[in-house]
């Protein structure tokens, strides 16, 4: 089995590692394991009553998995992560070779190829893998197992309504819905404050959007981890989003096209909803509507013709 012993990052970043960690179990057809998944394991129904928030749905049941008759404790997944966390470092550093457990402990920046010989080897070696790193990464595979592993990831029927409720509420009155992520709280620190704008610049860069799309009624789905002022966005339609990060997070995913920051946060809502999405990677770049949202748009223009009618 695979087993990643170590946390990386927050939602969005936990979501893609242990997505293509998935397809690279599918691939290898052998069982994964991500107690580092324990703050988010109540979100989702496939993890909510696993301690290891394990996938085998490609596997014959083993007598061994019993399902848990409720959810572990916060405490009880905090615990095994740690715990995980500390026996592949000790073996990493004390360099246990002969082990049934094999670590491999990826640096800053590194990148382990799914496919590659490194890791197919350390599978084939029957030995338990206990993995630490962010940059495990197969984009065929993530391509070629995404359908089951965006079945893992549906959302209760709770949040779900709440979504759908609030994409009903901001597409009753308009004609194409744009998604877009404010993200504040780390990115004022994170590489120096690159990518934290002001509420200006999101205005400037929404309206702009309107302008592109003349006659059309252009509503805005904002989501943001901080309370946002209305004042600053003055002509402009907009929808909060539904408030915590899932719900915000695959209500972007329901939208016609999104933009923000780079982040793994929208990143998940593209790979979910197949949606068009548009990184801001500077204060001073002019953002451009995706060519198949102007097509849509004109296509429901009426022409000078059917308008004489």
């Amino acid at each position: 089995m695979m087993i990643l012993s170590r946390r990386y990052g927050q939602l969005g970043n936990r979501l893609i590692l242990y997505s293509n960690l998935i397809a690279a179990a599918r691939h290898y057809r052998i069982e994964l394991r991500n107690p580092s998944f324990a703050e988010y394991a109540s979100l989702f129904p496939s993890t909510r009553e696993d301690l290891w928030c394990r996938y085998d749905a490609h596997l014959k049941p083993s007598p061994n998995h019993r399902p848990s008759r409720r959810p572990p404790s916060r405490r009880r997944r905090n615990a095994l992560m740690h715990v995980m966390q500390a026996v592949a470092k000790s073996m990493n550093a004390i360099g246990m070779r002969h082990y049934p457990a094999k670590v491999i402990r990826l640096g800053a920046g590194e990148i382990c190829d799914l496919e590659g010989d490194r890791f197919r080897s350390a599978v084939e070696s029957g030995r338990t893998l206990l993995l630490q790193g962010w940059l495990f990464r197969s984009p065929r595979l993530l391509e070629q197992h995404w359908p089951h592993i965006r079945d893992f990831f549906t959302v209760s029927k709770t949040d779900r309504d709440v979504i759908d409720q609030r994409i009903r509420q901001a597409r009753r009155d308009s004609d194409v819905l744009v998604g877009v992520h404010i993200r504040r709280g780390d990115y004022a620190n994170y590489r120096g404050g690159q990518y934290y704008y002001d509420d200006a610049l999101y205005s400037r860069w929404m309206h702009s959007v309107c302008d592109q799309l003349p006659g059309q009624r252009v509503r805005f789905l904002v989501c943001s981890n901080e309370p946002l002022d209305e004042s600053a966005f003055t002509g402009l339609n907009i929808t909060h989003g539904p408030g915590t990060a899932l719900r915000d997070m695959y209500a972007l995913a329901d939208t016609d096209w999104m933009m923000g920051p780079p982040s793994t946060f929208t990143g998940w809502a593209e790979m979910v909803g197949r949606r068009p999405r548009i990184e801001l990677q500077s204060r001073q770049q002019s953002v451009v509507v995706p060519p198949s949202v102007v097509s849509q748009s004109l296509a429901f223009q009426p022409n000078a013709e059917q308008v004489a009618a």
